[in-house]
Parts: C-alpha cells; sequence; structure tokens
C-alpha cells in the first residue's frame, strides 16, 4: 500500500465528542467530510499500523481510559440524493455522518416515512445501523428501510452489500464483528401524508422526554436488556435492564460526577458535564452489575462501545 499522508492533531482531547463529556485524550484525531476523506484516513492508520476508531455523534460510546492510543476519526461526512423515485416510495442514499436528528426532520419534510419514530435520537445515521438502534413504542429499528450499503473494510477498500450482510438483530449488526466501517446506505422510503409524520414524530418525542433524561449529558442507555432466558432465571416479567438496576436500589446512586439516572436506570448520567475522570464511570459500572448479579443472578452487558 501507497503512504497515505494526511494531517492529524497530535494529543488532542476528545471529551467534546463524546456526549458522556468524558476527559480522554487521541494520540491523533483527524475530523473528515467526504468519501474521500473518510476512505484515506483508514488507509492512512493502516499504513501507520495504528488502532483506529470512527466516531459519529458520540453518543454510544465511552472511554475507560483517559488516553487512547491511536487515531480518532470523527465522521462528518454530511450528503445525501435521490437514487430512483415512483409516486408510492423512494430511494435515497445517505452517508454515514449524516446526523440522525437532522435526517429525521428532512424525511418527514418531504414526507417520506420510516424514521419519523426516531425523533429525538441523537447520533449519526452510521452509527444508528452499527448498532441497530430501535424504538419500542412501536418497535421499529433504523435498518428497517436499509437496501444495500457501502462499507470501508478494515484496510481502507470500498465493499458493496445488501442488507442480508448485516444479519440484524436486538441491537446487534454484523458490524459489531467486522469493524467494518459504513460509508454510504441506500434506504428505501414510503410516501406518507407530513402531518401524518409529523404526529407520529411529536408523539415519539414526548414519550421520549417523559421517560428518559433529556438535556443532560449521557452516552444513551448503556446496558443490553435481558434476554428470555435470563428473564426467566432472575424471575421478572420484563426484559428491562432499567428495571433491574433500579429494583437493585442503584437509581440516583453517584460516583464522583457520574450518576444513575433518577428517570431511568438505564442511564449513567455526567452530572457536572465537564471532563470527568474515566475511572470514576469504570467504577460505578461495576457497582452495577454487582448489584444486578447479586440480586437476580444476571450479568449485566453493556450496549455502549468502550474506545480502548
Amino acid at each position: 500500500m501507497k503512504n497515505k499522508q494526511i494531517t492529524t492533531k497530535k494529543k488532542y482531547n476528545i471529551f467534546k465528542h463524546l456526549t458522556l463529556r468524558i476527559k480522554s485524550q487521541a494520540d491523533e484525531y483527524i475530523e473528515v467530510f467526504s468519501r474521500k476523506e473518510l476512505i484515506k484516513a483508514v488507509q492512512y492508520a493502516t499504513y501507520k499500523h495504528i488502532p483506529y476508531y470512527v466516531l459519529g455523534g458520540g453518543s454510544n460510546t465511552t472511554v475507560t481510559q483517559s488516553t487512547y492510543s491511536g487515531l480518532v476519526i470523527v465522521n462528518r461526512y454530511i450528503y445525501r440524493e435521490i437514487v430512483s423515485e415512483t409516486d408510492e416510495e423512494v430511494n435515497i442514499r445517505v452517508s454515514s455522518g449524516y446526523p440522525m436528528s437532522l435526517l429525521v426532520s428532512e424525511f418527514i419534510e418531504k414526507g417520506w416515512e420510516g424514521f419519523e419514530y426516531h425523533m429525538g435520537l441523537p447520533g449519526t445515521i452510521g452509527g444508528g445501523i452499527y448498532m441497530n438502534s430501535k424504538w419500542m413504542h412501536p418497535i421499529r429499528y433504523v435498518s428497517d428501510c436499509l437496501v444495500e450499503a457501502v462499507l470501508i473494510d478494515r484496510i481502507g477498500n470500498e465493499k458493496k452489500v445488501t442488507k442480508d450482510y448485516f444479519k440484524f438483530s436486538y441491537g446487534y449488526s454484523f458490524l459489531q464483528q467486522t469493524k467494518e466501517i459504513l460509508l454510504e446506505i441506500v434506504f428505501r422510503l414510503k410516501k406518507k401524508s407530513i402531518p401524518l409524520l409529523q404526529k407520529r414524530a411529536k408523539q415519539s418525542l414526548i414519550y421520549r422526554k417523559k421517560t428518559q433524561p433529556f438535556g443532560v449529558s449521557t452516552c444513551g442507555c448503556f446496558f443490553k436488556n435481558i434476554s428470555k432466558i435470563e428473564r426467566k432465571k432472575a424471575n421478572v416479567e420484563t426484559k428491562s435492564a432499567g428495571y433491574l438496576i433500579d429494583k437493585s436500589g442503584l437509581k440516583g446512586v453517584s460516583i464522583g460526577n457520574f450518576k444513575v439516572s433518577t428517570k431511568h436506570a438505564n442511564f449513567i448520567v455526567n452530572t457536572k458535564s465537564s471532563q470527568s475522570d474515566p475511572c470514576d464511570l469504570i467504577q460505578l459500572v461495576s457497582l452495577i452489575k454487582q448489584k444486578v448479579k447479586l440480586k437476580y443472578g444476571i450479568e449485566l452487558k453493556e450496549e455502549v462501545e468502550y474506545l480502548t
């Protein structure tokens, strides 16, 4: 591979790119604004034999240490275009760095059904696909309308795949194993009444604000909900990890600046919204897992990604 030279910032504090606002420094850092820049950044890291991590909105990512020994690539590649269109539906290509909130609003304005229930979801569409983000009232996944996508493999080569490739399930896509990078996605959206889509979005946002901490520093739901087998083992009627944490007496418990939300126990809040110490977060996460295991015999698994 030829030398893929790019200009990176050294020893860069990335706390503002993490919605949990944790103090952490990357050995190297770069923001990319096009498909070419994103590919080149991945190729650069490969050429230099250094680890790298692509950040979108930073809403489902946290850190466990004060320094990341590698390259952090912040994805600002924002682009969309209509691929094809009929009277009933539209195929639209969207770049992976597109902010979810902006995409939802634009689709609603166009009368394109498929994303309105995700109003209020933070992060980027790339992160949403990677995690197969969902809304449960009613059940809707970000991946529902996906037709195909273009990926970048771990050495920077492009790869076109269909929906089946992702092996989507609850909170999961195959990318979590392959660690390939989403470049662009094609969605097929039905055309619907704009007022209907606006009504759905409004209802979804109201429910989200009512049941989840909003306008504070969190990284979303911290732990995965439990399986049917675990639910039977714990002898509970819900799969909610938040319920187990709540009933373990952990709502409102804090270590340092980090606190278990009093509104929804599966959210950890940075109460100072500042560059807080990741060691305090690690201790709180450990306490939560210990308490839940002691009470229910269940080992909670993190839904968030750790940048390590």
